[in-house]
């Protein structure tokens, strides 16, 4: 079965991001760094509390 309903979203505080060209998330020791197709970085402060593939987002703390 499959469920798509559009790209992940990482909610950190009351900020939402919109995941939909982000390629890969690597878990670092000051936060998570972001990765796009492109190559570009981006660096979030915070860590991953939640996960939930249900609803297609990502719940930093």
């Amino acid at each position: 079965m499959c469920l798509d309903y559009g790209p992940f979203k990482l909610i950190s505080n009351d900020q939402e991001t919109d995941l939909q060209d982000i390629a890969s998330i690597m878990v670092q020791e000051d936060g998570l760094k972001l990765i796009d197709s492109f190559g570009k970085t981006n660096t979030l402060a915070g860590q991953i509390c939640e996960i939930d593939l249900l609803n297609q987002r990502i719940v930093l703390a």
